[in-house]
């Protein structure tokens, strides 16, 4: 039988990191079947781009059907980097949030492992072309690439103007005429180390001896660089280069030396990941926690999710650390979400304490090279705790035994732009139902809808109602703005309540956190004649004054403006600054109290890697008496010293339109206040509000969140929100504001079709202009049921289409964004 006979056709499906409904089908050459394995990645060619990095998403012996499949170019990969159950998930992920497979890709990859660039066609040192059959075509390819040494296929195309250049370069690839060279580039490269040592032929006395003599007439700088080497490492030692910089050596020095065979060099890799040891002992349960630790571990035997219920400073932490521990001895996996990476920066050095060398980091400050050996630790299956922000829900899994949701009710584990929209706790619970492994969700103020799932017997539910070591509750006071204005007791937007209780903590030696979720100096600049605001030119918001940065910025797109002394509408010079962002406070406070050390923290002064970690350290070596931050400070921080407690304005939180507002208000004003007081004394917590009276600060003051829970639960129910309604937004944008409102006219016409009265908008959100796109939102309300869901989902998906068909809608974009928060 003919050898060709036997040979099996071979075609994959490539995943592409490209916003694209569907995968490719390329057929495999077949001296590459043996090596085709879901999971690796190969290079292929695609449209106007030359070539691309994709990942083997399936095999199949099935070509396509609607054209001739290309051949894919070579497997860049010796091993899969991407698991099946990766890929699995991922999949999930993108027919729950309604997006394409290809953006789950993208997201969930690190950037150096992505890689770019574009083949380079060298000749094969073999290849014999005399006694090769080839092409005219195939002929000039080969002449160019052996003038050129090497020539990248978007080249050949151009210059040989051959329009089907794939073609040839495969034909060529098969017949061994070429080698495609670092046809995609890796964009990770490992951290390279240069280490010294004293040449092996200077290491006995004598020859020793005679350096020093020839140094010390000619050379003196080398002479002391030799000395300091020695003092510091031993003569037959070894010591990274930069390492003997810091000792006072300069590197001209130490080049010289290396010139000279006296030191010697060898470069090494060196992870990127810092370890430290962990033999810390982890703290005892108190009784309280020990009752709540069992119940958990009767959760996980009934295999439900825990619901961990705990006010604030009740020791959640601890308990987390006890299974962490349990997991990890039994060599699984662990996986620990916080929402902000300020959160990480305390937690680390305590998690490290305790497990040193298996704990890894992981959230979006690292760099891509630092995330790639992140990655790769992870895929080794090795027994580590992954502490990260939501982005770290895409590790490479192999061996998960747990899931810790860290302040499960944070809206930051929710993913707004780009695609995928997803929230991390709800893909936890799937990948923990796939990997057979346990959840515990952590809280001292649950999200409504977690809560409700615990009280209908979805999850587990386990109380803390006390807080760790007998430490007491603080003590809330509100203070009424609306009176102390009438008493003139209110200096900018402190009242003299709180001023008082500041400098009361600073006497004491204790400290303050100050609360504004207001970034800059102020969030508005308005003319006091006719109350002309300045806007940003791209998005229909008003630009912020920053006062350091001396300018005007956009929070939406970062678009600045020198700062306004005159108004453009009236050309009046009286321009006001209206309202407070943590600027304004931090100077107005050192006016008011000028012996204090105080200091910001908010998403300005931590955009530089570390920068979280040097303020809280600083903080919590008492360095700064005052912390003033936007909601960065309300989660999960704890600090020894912390006695007071300051909610600048609570009426913002508690006015804003959304249906979340009071549980959101609830919600943030309790975690704050949960910083005061975390040990011995008890707390103070000042929240200054025009409105006393409302039902949420009252339900903050007598720490009620049952009584929050089930009147909010009630007009839920009434008017279908979760968690009776499942909820899905689609957003229509297009840069033609009244082409936009046209074509809202015409989908809503379009979706009620599809859904009737569960379709709402379209509605002009409060920024209705964001980046040059004007905005509508739709919202589809659904039965929570899984069937009517699913079944939604479809018609959702086959009504989107169907718009992006329609011409009128070709400048337009249309966004879906399931669970929206």
């Amino acid at each position: 039988m003919d050898t060709y006979e036997l040979r099996q056709t071979l075609f994959v499906e490539i995943l592409l990191p490209l916003n694209l409904k569907n995968t490719f089908t390329y057929r495999v050459p077949f001296e590459l079947n043996e090596e085709v394995i879901v999971g690796k990645r190969v290079s292929v060619p695609f449209g106007k781009k030359g070539v691309m990095a994709g990942l083997i998403y399936a095999i199949s012996e099935l070509p396509p059907k609607k054209y001739e499949a290309k051949y894919i170019f070579d497997i860049v990969d010796s091993e899969p980097i991407v698991s099946e159950s990766q890929l699995a998930f991922w999949s999930w992920m993108s027919r729950y949030y309604m997006t394409s497979l290809g953006l789950v890709y993208n997201a969930a990859m690190p950037a150096g492992l992505k890689m770019e660039g574009e083949s380079k066609m060298v000749l094969q040192p073999e290849f014999d072309s005399s006694a090769a059959i080839l092409d005219a075509r195939e002929v000039l390819i080969i002449e160019m690439i052996r003038a050129n040494k090497e020539f990248s296929i978007a080249q050949a195309s151009k210059v040989l103007k051959i329009p089907q250049i794939h073609k040839y370069v495969k034909s060529l690839y098969l017949k061994g005429a070429i080698l495609l060279k670092d046809d995609i580039q890796e964009t990770y490269k490992p951290k390279v180390i240069s280490y010294l040592k004293i040449s092996d032929t200077l290491q006995d006395s004598k020859a020793l001896n005679l350096l020093f003599d020839e140094l010390e007439k000619r050379a003196k700088k080398q002479l002391q660089a030799v000395m300091t080497f020695i003092s510091k490492y031993s003569i037959t030692g070894e010591c990274e280069k930069t390492e003997l910089v810091k000792h006072g050596v300069s590197n001209a020095a130490i080049n010289a030396l290396i010139d000279k065979d006296i030191f010697t060099v060898e470069e090494r890799e060196k992870s990127r990941i810092t370890f430290t040891d962990g033999d810390a002992k982890l703290e005892e349960l108190q009784p309280a926690q020990l009752v709540a630790y069992e119940a958990i571990q009767q959760a996980f035997l009934e295999r439900k999710p825990a619901l961990l219920y705990g006010v604030t400073g009740s020791g959640k932490t601890h308990i987390y650390t006890h299974f962490i521990k349990e997991y990890l001895d039994k060599g699984q996996q662990v996986l620990y979400l916080l929402p902000e990476i300020a959160l990480t920066s305390q937690l680390i050095g305590r998690l490290q304490a305790y497990f040193g060398e298996q704990l890894v980091v992981s959230h979006s400050k690292f760099s891509k090279n630092e995330r790639v050996e992140v990655y790769n630790a992870v895929a080794e299956g090795k027994p580590l705790l992954v502490v990260g922000t939501r982005s770290a829900i895409f590790q490479p899994f192999s061996n998960l035994g747990l899931i810790v949701v860290d302040e499960e009710h944070e809206s930051s584990f929710k993913q707004h732009e780009p695609s995928p929209r997803f929230h991390a706790r709800d893909c936890a619970m799937y990948l923990a139902a796939k990997s057979k492994s346990h959840v515990i969700l952590g809280s001292a103020t649950p999200q409504i809808e977690s809560f409700y799932n615990a009280n209908h017997n979805k999850y587990a539910l386990i109380l803390l109602t006390q807080r760790y070591k007998g430490a007491t509750m603080p003590q809330i006071h509100v203070v009424d703005m609306q009176e102390q204005k009438k008493q003139k007791r209110i200096r900018g937007i402190f009242s003299d309540t709180l001023l008082n209780a500041i400098a009361d903590a600073k006497s004491k030696g204790k400290q303050t956190i100050l609360f504004q979720n207001k970034k800059g100096y102020v969030p508005v600049l308005e003319c006091n004649v006719c109350a002309w605001t300045p806007k940003c030119e791209n998005c229909d918001i008003s630009l912020t004054y920053y006062k350091y940065q001396d300018n005007l910025r956009c929070h939406y797109c970062g678009y600045t403006h020198q700062v306004i002394n005159e108004c453009a509408t009236c050309g009046n010079k009286g321009i006001e600054l209206i309202g407070y962002g943590t600027e304004r406070i931090e100077d107005e406070l050192q006016l008011y109290l000028p012996d204090l050390n105080i200091k910001r923290m908010d998403y300005n002064t931590t955009r530089l890697k570390n920068a979280h970690s040097k303020i809280i350290d600083a903080f919590a070596r008492g360095e700064i008496d005052v912390l003033i931050g936007t909601q960065m400070v309300a989660k999960g921080l704890d600090f020894e010293h912390v006695s007071t407690v300051g909610i600048l304005n609570a009426d913002h939180l508690i006015n804003f339109p959304d249906f979340r507002a009071n549980e959101r208000a609830y919600s943030l004003i309790t975690q704050v206040a949960g910083r005061a007081g975390r040990r011995a004394e008890q707390g103070l917590v000042y929240i200054q509000t025009s409105k006393p009276d409302h039902f949420i600060i009252q339900k903050i003051v007598d720490n009620d969140y049952q009584g929050m829970y089930e009147t909010d639960l009630v007009e839920r129910q009434h008017f279908d929100y979760p968690p009776f309604h499942r909820l899905i937004k689609i957003q229509l944008k297009h840069k033609d504001a009244l082409h936009l409102y046209k074509l809202g006219n015409v989908a809503k016409s379009h979706f009620i079709n599809y859904f009737g009265d569960r379709m709402l908008g379209p509605e002009k959100p409060y920024v209705s202009k964001i980046r040059n796109w004007y905005i509508l939102n739709f919202m589809i309300k659904l039965e929570n049921n899984g069937a009517v869901i699913k079944e939604q989902k479809h018609k959702l998906a086959a009504a989107v289409d169907a718009l992006e068909k329609n011409k009128d809608f070709s400048q337009a974009r249309i966004i879906v964004d399931v669970d929206p928060v």
